[in-house]
């Protein structure tokens, strides 16, 4: 005799019924068009929720490279798979691989995504948006850009709109102008390098792509948002004095030159936020500058960045160049610094590092909730007053007044660097709050290597 179906049974099959049905209406997946001519990945396919979503293989045009400095696994790692898309609510990704799957990470780690693995497949499930870097045996990595609906994008033919629709558009060079708006839209990948100076009110955003720099100049109110900047040579944003300003969501890929690539450089700014940004750069993701004796650096910030330090790079550096006015008032919070490599004219790169090379007086610098994972090679930090001859003909500088707080680096054997250069050069008033080498607690200079000269003071620690 079977057994009755009790009411409680029926109440739990009605609510989980109920439960798909919501998930499932609140569960949106916007996919982009695929711009003609650009390489699709010969390794990996990608569905959210089962719905296909193009991979791009961000390939070097070089066959070989001809210098092997800071060359990581092989000519094939410099290239980069994408994915893009945007979603709401839950969704499961599977990324089916042409091999059997026999390692894999999902960076960053602090997102703590768990994973299923089955033969060549991977499927995980987000709820928020994420920018992730996955790691496939010894496939060249993944980004994965899985970002919210775009609010309110703006028709083609808004009054005052630049637009670039799905496709191709060579431009070579567009010149800025005041109070102008440029959108790029998703499936659209425009081959330009985008410049302009004594401007205000400028605006660039949209879902599709940038092939080349931006330069910037003596500008207020610029503001980029959402686009994906891919350059093989140079600096790839290049801000200077520019005050109010923004880059948020923007993903960077600097890429295929040996160094000098690096991501978003703001030089001589004031108010200026990085936030939410994704970098790939084979140098610095983050480079704070100052370059001009009349022009001081004030109130930038970097926030909720992932940086992959894929060579000769810093996740944020202040410096080199410092042969400017006061660098003051920076705070750099909730980041996650993948990798740090590359070696440099201090002996190599750490995660971040203050280089002062030129008379700049670099105060109030604070560094909070930063996680950096074990990809560091030879620095955890580095704070280094140099000469002032690095990188020109000038005095030295000063640092002081720099907060670390709850900063967790993974890898445990790297040194800490601090070296002034002189009594009156010096590095003073450093305080690690609350910080992290593996497992243990910073709680003074026997709980890792620190290398100190005399020219460096007050460093203390607190828990």
């Amino acid at each position: 005799m079977k057994p009755p179906f009790s009411k409680a049974k029926f109440i739990i099959i009605i609510i989980s019924v109920l439960e798909i049905v919501i998930n499932s209406s609140c569960t949106t997946i916007i996919t982009y068009p695929t711009p003609p001519l650009l390489q699709t990945s010969p390794d990996i396919t990608l569905t959210v929720n089962n719905k296909p979503v193009w991979v791009e293989r961000v390939a070097s045009k070089l066959d070989t490279f001809d210098y092997t400095i800071g060359l990581y696994g092989g000519r094939k790692m410099e290239d980069m798979d994408v994915a893009s898309f945007a979603f709401t609510g839950k969704i499961k990704i599977r990324i089916t691989a042409q091999d059997k799957i026999e390692s894999y990470i999902i960076r960053p780690k602090s997102r703590n995504i768990k994973a299923d693995v089955s033969g060549n497949e991977i499927s995980f499930t987000i709820d928020s948006p994420q920018k992730l870097y996955i790691e496939i045996n010894d496939q060249p990595h993944l980004a994965v850009f899985a970002d919210p609906p775009e609010d309110n994008p703006p028709p083609e033919d808004a009054p005052g709109l630049t637009y670039f629709g799905p496709g191709v558009h060579n431009q070579g060079k567009i010149e800025l102008k005041n109070n102008q708006k440029i959108y790029i839209a998703a499936g659209a990948i425009v081959y330009a390098d985008i410049a302009g100076k004594d401007l205000h009110d400028v605006t660039i955003s949209g879902r599709g792509m940038i092939q080349g720099k931006v330069r910037v100049n003596n500008t207020s109110n610029l503001h980029v948002s959402d686009v994906f900047i891919r350059n093989t040579k140079g600096w790839t944003n290049t801000l200077t004095n520019c005050s109010n300003s923004s880059y948020r969501n923007v993903k960077v890929f600097g890429y295929e030159a040996i160094y000098s690539v690096d991501g978003i450089n703001p030089v001589s700014c004031k108010n200026f936020t990085i936030d939410n940004c994704f970098m790939r750069c084979r140098d610095d993701c983050v480079a704070i500058k100052s370059g001009n004796y009349e022009l001081s650096v004030d109130s930038i910030m970097v926030t909720n960045c992932v940086m992959v330090g894929w060579s000769c790079s810093d996740g944020v550096t202040i410096g080199f160049e410092l042969n400017g006015g006061p660098v003051q008032n920076i705070l750099v919070k909730n980041c996650d610094i993948l990798y740090a490599r590359g070696g440099g004219r201090t002996g190599g790169h750490a995660p971040f590092s203050i280089v002062c090379d030129g008379p700049a007086l670099v105060q109030n610098i604070r560094y909070e909730d930063i996680r950096i994972e074990e990809h560091v090679e030879f620095k955890s930090l580095e704070m280094i007053v140099t000469d002032g001859t690095l990188y020109g003909e000038d005095p030295p500088g000063h640092i002081k007044n720099v907060y670390m707080k709850n900063i967790v680096w993974e890898n445990q054997d790297k040194p800490f660097i601090f070296s002034g250069f002189s009594a009156e050069n010096k590095i003073e008033n450093v305080v690690f709050d609350n910080c992290r080498i593996g497992d243990k607690m910073l709680t003074g200079f026997s709980d890792a290597e620190f290398r100190i000269n005399q020219f460096a003071e007050n460093i203390i620690f607190i828990r």
